[in-house]
């Protein structure tokens, strides 16, 4: 077995081990904390560990949870209840971090500056032009609930908080962004194995299902390197290896494989090689270019769209690196070259036209994906001279990966359409000589048939 130097613990991650262990956590004798560059802490295997080996036990215990924090004890519960989304656990770290010492030891490890892009400038979320992204950063919504929800119940429960100033926008932020790049989906009824929730589980899954990890989320996370798994045992989550780690290697737990624009908005970093990088197309791309080109009304581009969504049709779609245009996008974009009488059947039968491209669809799918082009400031070309600027920003480099990553993505789309199906215009051409050569050859055979008649 090989071995690596050992890693020297700071004080805080000396303390954040004493209390794991006294809550009845284990851990491997060849894991350990070590900083890496460009991912902040990470685990690394000071020696070679086999697959199917325990990384850690984390007891359910410690998790961090509205169940587990004591702040909702102290409030009514028809109060409480009433707060929605993640604003629960939010209130509940806060006041954790602020008036108990139970999770000392765990937020002494926890990043307190960020890179995700709620805490971008207007500027730098500027280099992002173009991107879908930018319609998911949340800051707006986030500054609203903290204006209107928290601050009022803050002040509201100052005999539980305490002082109501120490509860800042700021700390609000941080506690969410925490969630947003390291909480877990924890099913408190039924342990399973479970993964990170995506973008869609943030939305509709319950807040008493979300735990923030201690140590779990201090695994760092890289498309393609996973070597690491979380498995819910009914009363720890034990972090397993899934590969063989070699001595120096680190020990990466990737969730799932998010995109490099969901990997930035959540935990502010980008992969340079992502195979899991796609490109959005919003619905009101195809509403707009096909919808007003066959003479549709607003209202009439309205009524499809909704018809759509009626029927089940996303309103993003997502080219992804195999090149190829989704079936529902094609589906979309045929729905709106239907003539009056074409979607009256199709409204009647509840079937949107069906996913297979010819050569009209495939020269508006062409077009929708200039128009998705042209919609960045910047050329391809550009954005590859700028990275290899050794002086570029850190933010403005992760955003030039981002949105080079989704032009390159439309660029290889439109090549592979080209392919498979020539230009409209093209095409036309190549058919009317497909017809003249037909003409031409019957009338070959025709002049032999009254030749041979004639003899």
């Amino acid at each position: 077995m090989t071995s690596s130097n050992k890693c020297s613990r700071t004080d805080e991650e000396a303390k954040f081990l004493d209390w794991f262990k006294e809550k009845g956590g284990t851990l491997h004798p060849a894991v350990a904390f070590k900083q890496f560059e460009g991912m902040g802490r990470g685990c690394v295997a000071l020696q070679d560990i086999e697959p199917d080996s325990l990384l850690f036990s984390i007891p359910r215990s410690i998790l961090l949870t509205t169940s587990t924090s004591a702040l909702p004890s102290f409030l009514p519960a028809e109060e409480f209840g009433s707060l929605s989304g993640w604003t629960p656990l939010i209130l509940s770290m806060m006041y954790e971090y602020l008036r108990t010492s139970s999770w000392t030891p765990y937020f002494s490890l926890l990043p307190t500056d960020f890179d995700s892009l709620m805490f971008w400038s207007s500027e730098e979320l500027a280099e992002l032009e173009g991107s879908t992204v930018l319609n998911k950063v949340g800051r707006d919504e986030a500054d609203d609930e903290f204006e209107h929800t928290v601050k009022p119940f803050v002040a509201k429960h100052a005999s539980v908080f305490g002082n109501p100033d120490d509860y800042t926008a700021g700390l609000f932020h941080r506690m969410g962004s925490l969630v947003l790049s390291r909480s877990f989906h924890v099913d408190a009824k039924e342990p399973e194995e479970e993964e990170d929730s995506d973008e869609e589980e943030e939305e509709r899954e319950d807040v008493g299902d979300v735990a923030m990890v201690p140590f779990a989320d201090i695994l760092n996370a890289k498309s393609g390197s996973d070597n690491a798994r979380l498995f819910f045992e009914m009363n720890t989550l034990d972090m397993m290896s899934t590969a063989r780690i070699p001595a120096g290697e680190q020990i990466f737990n990737t969730y799932a494989d998010p995109p490099n624009s969901d990997l930035l908005r959540r935990y502010g970093h980008v992969d340079e090689v992502n195979e899991a990088d796609l490109v959005e197309v919003g619905l009101e791309t195809v509403v707009d270019l096909v919808g007003q080109a066959r003479g549709l009304s607003e209202e009439e581009r309205e009524a499809r769209a909704e018809w759509l969504l009626e029927m089940g049709t996303d309103d993003t779609f997502s080219i992804e690196t195999n090149h190829k245009i989704p079936e529902e996008l094609v589906s979309a974009i045929k729905a709106f070259l239907l003539t009056p009488e074409e979607y009256g059947k199709a409204q009647k039968k509840d079937s949107p036209p069906k996913p297979k491209l010819d050569a009209e669809s495939a020269d508006w799918a062409r077009k929708i994906i200039d128009k998705r082009l042209s919609e960045y400031k910047t050329s391809i070309e550009k954005d590859e001279a700028l990275l290899k600027e050794s002086a570029l920003p850190q933010r403005t480099r992760m955003a030039v990966i981002v949105r080079l990553g989704e032009k390159r993505i439309l660029r290889r789309a439109r090549a592979k359409l080209d392919e498979e199906w020539p230009a409209f215009g093209d095409m036309s051409a190549m058919q009317k000589d497909k017809k003249r050569a037909r003409d031409s050859r019957k009338g070959e055979m025709g002049g032999k048939k009254q030749k041979k008649a004639k003899q």
